[in-house]
């Protein structure tokens, strides 16, 4: 069937209400009191570094785990009671899971085979699946007999073929390399459109989650730090945690100069430069020491005039860009990200450069605290 004609399935909205998972013996909740509203044919990126609970989470949304408090809801019908092979989740496991005895043909089936469905049924559903992700042509090969690529398709297309009314991917990209990786993203991503499936993906990796995701929940600690477009959550932290996690940030101590009510403030940081920040994640008052960051693209390099004064320790190519070190001379070290081909040079290790804020640059500013370093995958 053509991809452009073929018919979207009905998407179901997901509900998660205020969802504990506790482990006898552990300090702390797994999973602490997250609720989450996600509307039908979406696709959410839960974020978070290892450990935070989001796989926890997502078992929980499976069956495969029991929470120990909170609700699952599918298209407004608590699901919590149901044991996993009822509850109509499809799940895409990191390492795929396929059958090494079986054709890629009979791997898609296998759900259905499970179901009782006719054996006629079995197979034309699967082949409909397996030309959705492109593989209709690899049929009767062995999973062995096939690239990682191509075993994630037929993951996707045996967890598709049962018509699920959520599909959950956990770390689906992991076991790939960097330019396949982006390929697959790609590739999941028109499948999930086409399909018209509400889908949950657990990843560690930022990248992906802002790329793929219409909307990404940044997980920490078991506890929801911020639910939004990828946009706000790049641009507009809602906490610390995340201007850290999420992408990269310089973090310094400046003093707020100006409030004006509204979430928006002048500050000077270093005691040289001042600009405007949003300023979020506590309450501030005039004069209030706060944790200023600034992305590395948002600032840029001078030889002269006003600025924070500090001296090149490195000049890294990095593709399409360039990435400087610089070291303030109370021994802070930032990042610039410049790109190639728009002025941007190498500099000499040792010398002299200002540091100025590009046109348009997106400051936030939080309750002051050591510059925390970014969190580990």
């Amino acid at each position: 069937m053509n991809d452009s004609t073929r018919p979207a399935r009905t998407a179901f909205d997901l509900s998660l209400q205020s969802i504990e998972q506790r482990y006898r013996g552990a300090p702390s909740p797994a999973v602490d009191g997250v609720s989450l509203d996600i509307g039908a044919g979406e696709l959410v990126a839960l974020l978070g570094p290892s450990g935070c609970g989001k796989t926890t989470l997502l078992r929980i949304i499976a069956g495969f785990v029991e929470q120990t408090s909170g609700q699952v809801l599918v298209g407004g019908r608590a699901i919590d009671d149901l044991p996993p092979n009822r509850r109509e989740v499809g799940v895409v496991f990191q390492n795929y899971a396929l059958f090494p005895h079986m054709s890629t043909l009979d791997n898609v089936a296998y759900g259905l085979a499970c179901r009782g469905e006719p054996r006629a049924r079995q197979l034309a559903k699967a082949r409909e699946m397996l030309e959705l992700v492109r593989m209709g042509h690899l049929s009767d090969r062995l999973p062995r007999q096939l690239s990682g690529g191509q075993q994630q398709r037929v993951a996707l297309a045996r967890a598709l073929a049962v018509d699920p009314r959520i599909l959950l991917l956990d770390e689906p990209f992991a076991a790939l390399d960097k330019g396949l990786r982006l390929d697959m993203q790609i590739e999941v991503k028109r499948i999930q459109r086409l399909a018209g499936i509400t889908c949950i993906m657990v990843t560690h990796d930022q990248e992906e989650a802002l790329s793929m995701a219409d909307r990404v929940a940044v997980i920490n600690q078991g506890r929801l730090e911020q639910f939004d477009v990828p946009n706000q959550i790049y641009d507009h932290p809602a906490t610390l945690f995340v201007n850290q996690f999420v992408g990269t940030s310089n973090a310094l101590i400046g003093q707020i100069t100006r409030l004006d009510g509204e979430g928006r403030a002048q500050a000077l940081v270093d005691g040289t430069l001042s600009c405007a920040v949003r300023v979020a994640g506590g309450h501030h008052q005039v004069g209030d020491s706060a944790t200023i960051c600034i992305r590395p693209e948002h600032l840029r390099l001078a030889d002269d005039g006003e600025g924070l004064r500090g001296t090149i320790e490195l000049s890294l190519p990095l593709g399409p860009q360039i990435v400087h070190e610089i070291r303030l001379p109370g021994g802070a070290d930032l990042k610039v990200v410049e790109a190639r081909g728009e002025g941007a040079r190498f500099r000499t290790p040792g010398s002299a450069v200002t540091l100025q804020l590009t046109a348009g640059a997106i400051v936030n500013a939080f309750a002051a605290t050591k510059a925390a370093e970014p969190a580990a995958a």
